[in-house]
């Protein structure tokens, strides 16, 4: 394989620690959200890619073929989808854009995959403009301002889309309180408990749903960008932004706890 740009690091298990990844991917999710070392591992397992910028440059990208991934879409065995792309918001544009996408491109060439997917909300910081000027091109949008960007590497290779039937996944959770997650949190994962045990407390029926795997991910993620979300009697609440007493307070206030 061609070797890649000099300003960026293969992040895997054997250098994990010595790259500094684990307090990067810290810094941007922040203390209440960041990724377990032993789930990020499994991912690894998966066959999932991470690239990271050298500094001075803040910035990481992971991704991974469409069979492993977790982001809910459907997409071709002959694509790679970027599951998380991260860049300091110091500058606009950013210098690191081009060069994380390049670093997906290249190993989904090398490979022989047709193309390179991004789902990415509005507000993440990457602007259309610059997904443009690198070649990408929006194919199908969903809620949350949610769009699908994709650039072909070779083709002809058919569409992917995202999925339109949000109200029925959330539906399907059935009613009380549910906290769906893909279990990549501690946090989130105490977070998730405090909210149990709150509910139990109040009488409200309340479960735990897991998502234990990237096609169970696909199907059932009941909001487009995270494996962590609230639900109060099928109605998304909170998608992994809110604190404890946050969340609470809203399930307080809709139930006239």
């Amino acid at each position: 394989m061609a070797r890649g740009p000099r300003n960026v690091i293969t992040v895997s298990p054997p250098n994990l620690e010595r790259t500094g990844f684990l307090s990067l991917e810290q810094g941007f999710a922040g203390p209440s959200r960041a990724t377990r070392r032993d789930w990020l591992l499994e991912r690894f397992s998966e066959g999932l890619q991470v690239r990271m910028l050298r500094p001075p440059l803040r910035g990481f990208v992971e991704f991974a073929p469409c069979r492993v991934s977790w982001q809910p879409l459907a997409c071709n065995g002959d694509s790679v989808v970027i599951e998380r792309l991260e860049i300091d918001p110091g500058s606009r544009p950013s210098p690191g854009l081009g060069t994380l996408l390049r670093a997906a491109e290249e190993w989904a060439g090398y490979f022989g995959f047709a193309s390179v997917l991004l789902p990415i909300r509005a507000e993440a910081g990457v602007s259309a403009r610059a997904l443009s000027d690198h070649g990408y091109c929006c194919v199908d949008r969903t809620v949350g301002k949610t769009g699908l960007w994709m650039r072909v590497l070779h083709g002809p290779t058919l569409l992917p889309f995202l999925p339109q039937d949000w109200q029925a996944r959330t539906a399907a959770l059935g009613p009380g309180l549910v906290v769906q997650s893909g279990g990549q949190s501690d946090e989130q994962h105490d977070i998730a408990q405090g909210l149990l045990d709150r509910a139990t407390a109040a009488g409200l029926p309340a479960r735990f749903d897991l998502l234990t795997c990237a096609e169970d991910a696909r199907k059932r993620t009941v909001w487009p960008g995270t494996l962590f979300s609230v639900v109060l009697d099928g109605e998304v609440i909170d998608t992994g932004q809110g604190s404890l007493l946050q969340i609470w307070q809203e399930v307080r206030r809709r139930k006239r706890l």
